[in-house]
């Protein structure tokens, strides 16, 4: 079975654009640690809870600060025909729940949640 199988295809997301404060609400609304940052459909990065913590609270910044400022960029992500086994695996092993999926050119294309 493949990721797109299985994936939620109604991701939701932030843009580079969004502030902390928008990304930090969504979140709370949603009950999710992190979102992916898109531009132009595009996976640019993700930003945690603990990103906005650490680098907008803990410096002192304001709740406006751009997501682009604040995003981790390099994103672990996976592809959408994967093969979903091999990815939950992979999950495991990186403690992570949540994870975007993309295209074979990058276009975010949903999210796999692993319960």
């Amino acid at each position: 079975m493949k990721v797109r199988d299985v994936m939620n295809p109604d991701a939701c997301v932030v843009s580079l654009d969004d502030t902390a404060q928008q990304a930090a609400t969504l979140m709370a609304e949603n009950d999710i640690a992190s979102l992916p940052v898109v531009d132009e459909g595009q996976l640019a990065g993700v930003v945690s809870d603990r990103d906005i913590a650490l680098n907008v609270v803990a410096e002192g910044r304001s709740a406006s600060t751009c997501v682009r400022d604040v995003m981790t960029s390099r994103a672990i992500y996976c592809i959408d025909d994967e093969d979903v086994d091999d990815v939950l695996s992979r999950m495991a092993r990186l403690a992570s729940n949540r994870l975007p999926v993309v295209d074979h050119g990058g276009k975010l294309v949903g999210i796999l949640i692993r319960r």
